[in-house]
């Protein structure tokens, strides 16, 4: 990858607040949420926008338009006090990849990311930016909205996800036809076939217990129960079982357990949020798990937010 130089950073919006644009359809269309998937899924979350248009199977000028869009209406959002921002004497300061660092010659980082609304590109609201020695752009995820973005996956349906990296390896599927690099048809049908045997599989043998119910409020309304996997063989093991929204509290990484079975709540949630979903910090667990994989899924807890006493 070429040399970066020219980084654009601005980190006004929380975690909260990227989660409540991506909530927003008027800001972040299917197109935009696309185009974070794809910056996601890349090497240190960066790609260059017309490779992004180029996958997308669009032309890079309407790519561009979209994420401008995007900007303008971030931009707007801030300048009225609807979305959460770090105020500017709390801003958080994030540690730029040391290859940038290298690149901006007699301009600190500092320095760039004291532009003002005056200065900056509608684009640059939406991701960071680095101008790479061939002239290229690439656009950066921002670190606030990777995290928005991890949260909203990982709390997704786990066969949606599992089924388009699928497709996604068959061209064919998307009407691009008689590529030496699509898989067969045949292929990617077998693929989602296994896929959802397994994960068939995967939930009822994680029901094998004398008293199935959610860990954390103890609900045991089999209709309502789904396994969650866990730890780093995911559905190779069991899974714990979960009511729907616990489930999705803890695929998310929002609620963990410590080694004594004692529920762990992220501070990411507000007081408000703990009440409504009835989370009570060091609460024991309704059932048991296996420590050690349990610690896995703690340590991504601990990274991504941490608990909360």
């Amino acid at each position: 990858m070429a040399r970066r130089r020219g980084l654009k950073k601005w980190d006004r919006v929380t975690v909260e607040g990227w989660l409540r644009l991506m909530g927003d359809t008027s800001v972040m269309s299917h197109l935009m949420m696309e185009i974070f998937g794809r910056l996601y899924d890349s090497t240190d979350h960066m790609d260059n926008g017309k490779s992004i248009a180029s996958a997308l199977h669009m032309e890079y000028r309407a790519l561009n338009s979209a994420v401008g869009w995007a900007g303008t209406k971030i931009r707007e959002m801030v300048e009225k006090g609807l979305v959460p921002v770090y105020p500017e004497k709390e801003k958080k300061t994030l540690a730029a990849p040391s290859l940038v660092q290298e690149s901006l010659g007699e301009a600190s980082l500092e320095e760039k990311a004291t532009e003002t609304f005056e200065t900056m590109a509608p684009w640059e609201y939406v991701f960071d930016g680095a101008k790479g020695d061939n002239g290229v752009y690439f656009w950066i995820l921002k670190p606030e909205a990777a995290s928005a973005y991890r949260e909203i996956r990982e709390a997704g349906s786990r066969e949606i996800a599992s089924i388009s990296k699928i497709l996604e390896d068959d061209e064919t599927a998307d009407g691009v036809e008689e590529s030496l690099f699509s898989l067969p048809s045949d292929d990617t049908v077998r693929s989602i076939r296994r896929l959802l045997e397994k994960e068939r599989y995967f939930q009822r043998k994680s029901f094998r217990l004398a008293h199935p119910c959610c860990v954390v409020c103890g609900a045991d309304r089999i209709s309502l129960l789904k396994a969650v996997p866990y730890g780093e063989k995911g559905t190779a093991e069991r899974g714990l079982l979960f009511c729907p929204t616990h489930g999705t509290l803890f695929a998310a990484h929002l609620i963990s357990y410590n080694s004594k079975g004692e529920l762990l709540v992220s501070g990411r949630l507000s007081e408000e949020e703990r009440a409504l979903f009835h989370l009570t910090a060091g609460e024991k667990a309704h059932g048991s798990f296996v420590r050690r994989r349990m610690a896995e899924h703690r340590k991504v807890f601990n990274r991504e937010g941490g608990k909360r006493k």
